[in-house]
């Protein structure tokens, strides 16, 4: 169980290494260094307050579609029938609902012209995930794997010609239309791939369908609508009470660069994590085994991405920006950290949410997002997005722990304060490590292949990963 685990995450990062992380690091920085920090902050401020109500364009189909669908193949039409009529009407209120709040919030002109033209490109990519579960149900998963990436593949190729062959003047307009050719040809090729498996399609609205995807889908859509909101208000609440709001906004995104990359692939090892823990929960001794290799393989290389990072911060917004500043090298030093909690989170609260427990997640989560929010009207207006990124520290922490706490207690995990203790010795001792690396004066490359080997042999040393129990887990069959 745990090789088939870690064999399909490594296909899975392989395929998307290839493509997402150079969308965000390579296309959208590159877009970035030729805008400037205020156009770019007018975009990643319009791009987050487009995804506050993307929950509205979900509710829970697609992962209704897809186990729905793989229960019962001939499924399809009927869920078909029911629920792409049902996205549209989503897709419709999401737009005006989102755009009406965006008047209300201060939006106008070209800027409410880009939110709307952004809208858009959310309902394409929704409906690209309504496609692509509909493909995974039908167990058709290399299918969808190359799916999962054409749009930002097919992104990738209309921003390189905009960017690098001049095709047209690189502006924040020009990025955003790009990203909608992207989004319509993978929203074709998605359907046309889907629909040789369709057939008697007749669009109605299906009662026992419709009651019984929003009686299971509402507790994960109102997880979904807090998590967004207290990963994506901030940089809301920057542009509104903290001076040069959009120029700040460029210097959090320069920041936070690295961070959603990372993040990126976290989050798709938490989507496999997701249907393993509930395949194997009522199995206590498989279920203790597989937390602490996810723990291993996510929570410690997370430690050393922060910390590397933390530590080479000024470095690493050199390389990456041709106008790099202080200031975001000083934010990009705090808030990399997020990375440690946001993986935890991944790992526990995925396991309470395969466990059902999503009541103690959404009772979790709307502390935090409390906490975040009055957080940042605290901190903002006088530190802004370096105020911003502690508090986004503080309440991935707060929803790590209390994950973490509520896991223990309602599923019994052995995890004790030694095993805790383990990994907070392996950060301090990492990050005394990098810290005399950094003081040799080593050059940001040979650092890092440095202190990654470092990072490794401390992994096995301190026993977070066990050089026999990891031969025997590479050397087994998969049953």
């Amino acid at each position: 169980m745990q090789k088939k685990f870690l064999t399909n995450v490594f296909i899975l990062l392989a395929l998307n290494l290839l493509i997402k992380p150079f969308w965000i690091l390579g296309v959208d920085r590159a877009i970035q260094n030729a805008v400037g920090n205020f156009q770019y902050g007018v975009y990643a401020n319009l791009f987050g307050f487009s995804l506050l109500f993307v929950v509205l364009l979900d509710f829970g189909i697609n992962n209704y579609t897809s186990t729905t669908v793989a229960k019962d193949h001939d499924a399809i039409n009927q869920q078909f029938s029911t629920l792409f009529p049902l996205k549209i009407v989503l897709s419709l209120v999401y737009f005006v609902v989102t755009l009406l709040i965006g008047f209300i919030y201060g939006y106008r002109g070209n800027e409410l012209l880009l939110l709307a033209v952004m809208l858009f490109n959310q309902i394409l990519a929704f409906f690209i995930l309504y496609f692509r579960s509909n493909v995974s149900g039908l167990q058709y998963f290399r299918t969808d794997a190359i799916l999962s990436v054409v749009d930002r593949s097919l992104m990738i190729i209309f921003c390189s010609l905009i960017i690098w062959a001049s095709f047209a003047n690189i502006t924040i307009e020009s990025f955003v239309y790009a990203q909608t050719f992207g989004y319509v040809l993978s929203t074709i090729i998605c359907f046309l791939i889907l629909k040789p498996h369709l057939s008697a399609i007749h669009f109605n609205f299906d009662k026992k369908v419709l009651t019984k995807l929003f009686k299971n889908a509402y507790p994960f859509a109102l997880l979904a609508l807090m998590m967004t909101f207290y990963a994506r208000l901030d940089i809301i609440l920057i542009k509104k009470i903290f001076p040069n709001g959009d120029i700040e906004n460029g210097l959090y995104a320069k920041a936070n660069r690295l961070l959603e990359a990372s993040n990126m692939l976290a989050a798709m090892v938490s989507t496999m994590l997701l249907s393993l823990f509930a395949k194997i929960i009522s199995q206590k001794e498989e279920l203790q085994k597989m937390v602490k290799t996810s723990m291993s393989i996510m929570i410690a290389p997370a430690t050393m991405l922060a910390v590397f990072c933390s530590i080479y911060n000024y470095e690493i917004m050199e390389v990456l920006y041709k106008d790099h500043s202080d200031g975001a090298a000083k934010i990009f030093g705090i808030v990399i950290f997020s990375f440690i909690p946001m993986c935890t989170m991944y790992i526990f609260g995925t396991l309470l949410t395969a466990n059902g427990n999503l009541k103690i997640l959404n009772i979790v989560v709307a502390v935090a997002l409390l906490v975040n929010i009055s957080l940042n009207l605290f901190l903002i207006p006088a530190y802004g997005a370096y105020g911003a990124a502690i508090s986004a520290i503080c309440t991935h922490s707060i929803v790590a722990i209390c994950s973490l706490f509520y896991s223990k207690k309602v599923l019994g995990l052995n995890i004790s304060a030694l095993n805790i203790l383990q990994y907070i010795l392996f950060a301090v001792i990492f990050y005394l490590m990098l810290y005399f690396i950094h003081q040799s004066e080593i050059k940001l490359m040979k650092a890092a292949l440095i202190s990654g080997f470092a990072g490794i042999s401390l992994m096995f040393i301190s026993g977070i990963l066990n050089y026999r129990s990891l031969l025997q887990l590479i050397s087994s069959r998969i049953k």
